[in-house]
């Protein structure tokens, strides 16, 4: 009691204004430690985006997207030999494998026909595009087909066999317009051909397949998304600009409908880390200052919080402010929702 009493009485006699030195309040803005940049990382156009200047965002949201060229199935079949992976050059694979990958057409068999042997009647001697047909071996009257005509050229015309019994690759058959196979209705002969696989080729690198092999296909399917710059490390990716990690959006730097070049920047983003309190500070006032003290951080914004700060370091040049010369003081603060840059705080030493 009697030292609590002593301490009363000697803070009495002290002269005003000494207590007040017991603690030093600075007060600051809060800015970004350091400003990243986000590059596009192939040519394109971008597309529709949402995003803005002053959005927090979580690592790996999507920004922005970037177009491609993509390469669709030109009939139905199934895909054989799929040789091409995201980030390859299609120009290395091509040269390599003939294609980034081959469509086995669900047709089978050709026939290259003439009307040779036909029926006497000229109708039996003019073949139509698109008519139906009916096929049987030369060599065996138990296998037999039905077939389109698909292009019809003088005295030549090809086949699309759609349904076959058995047919031989390189058989002699027998063509008819009536499926009894009778002479009086026959348009020629022609001989059978494995249709071959169709390679799919294209110009620039690829940026991601939607096809695996043995994949059935249909006509206008999704296959490749292709580039025309090579990707970094070789990777693919789904067409997003994603953010880097959890902070806040400083800037976007383009816009939609935009044609951008690989590496050209499109947004500036701070790290949620990446925060710090920046106070100036008048110089009589330094000297009670040193790096590494811990400082009490209080927000305008949320004046109940406290947050305790390390003084990070003290400007070596002053700022000057009318007569007075003033030093900024940086000091790093803990991880917090609340912190945002650009909000004013106050710094209790």
């Amino acid at each position: 009691m009697k030292k609590i009493m002593a301490a009363l009485l000697l803070a009495a006699m002290l002269p005003a204004g000494a207590l007040a030195e017991e603690s030093i309040r600075i007060d600051g803005t809060i800015e970004a430690i350091r400003t990243q940049t986000i590059t596009a990382p192939h040519s394109g156009m971008v597309g529709d985006f949402a995003v803005r200047e002053g959005d927090v965002l979580l690592a790996g949201e999507p920004l922005f997207t970037l177009d491609a060229q993509e390469v669709y199935a030109d009939f139905d079949g199934t895909i054989t030999g799929l040789f091409a992976e995201p980030g390859d050059g299609a120009a290395s694979v091509q040269d390599r494998y003939g294609a980034l990958c081959y469509i086995e057409r669900d047709t089978l068999y050709t026939a290259d026909c003439t009307t040779a042997g036909a029926a006497s009647d000229n109708e039996y001697k003019i073949i139509h595009v698109g008519e139906k047909v009916y096929l049987r071996s030369e060599g065996n009257s138990s296998r037999k087909g039905e077939a389109i005509v698909t292009s019809v050229e003088g005295k030549r015309y090809t086949l699309e066999l759609t349904t076959h019994e058995d047919i031989r690759i390189n058989e002699n058959i027998n063509v008819y317009r009536d499926d009894r196979h009778t002479s009086s209705s026959r348009i020629g002969e022609g001989t059978v051909h494995r249709v071959d696989p169709i390679g799919v080729t294209a110009e620039g690198y690829v940026r991601a397949v939607h096809v695996v092999d043995g994949q059935k296909v249909s006509r206008g399917d999704l296959l490749f998304e292709i580039v025309p710059d090579a990707l970094d490390g070789m990777q693919g990716s789904d067409g997003s600009v994603k953010m880097p990690a959890d902070g806040v959006l400083l800037s976007v730097n383009c816009q939609s409908g935009e044609q951008v070049s690989k590496d050209q920047p499109l947004a500036t983003y701070c790290e949620r880390q990446d925060m710090q309190l920046v106070c100036p500070v008048d110089e009589e006032d330094l000297a009670r200052i040193a790096v590494g003290m811990e400082v009490q951080v209080t927000l305008d914004a949320y004046p109940d919080e406290v947050l305790t700060g390390t003084v990070e370091a003290i400007a070596g040049a002053s700022a000057k402010d009318g007569n007075a010369s003033q030093f900024d003081v940086t000091i790093r603060l803990p991880l917090s929702d609340h912190v945002r840059i650009g909000m004013n705080a106050t710094a209790t030493l």
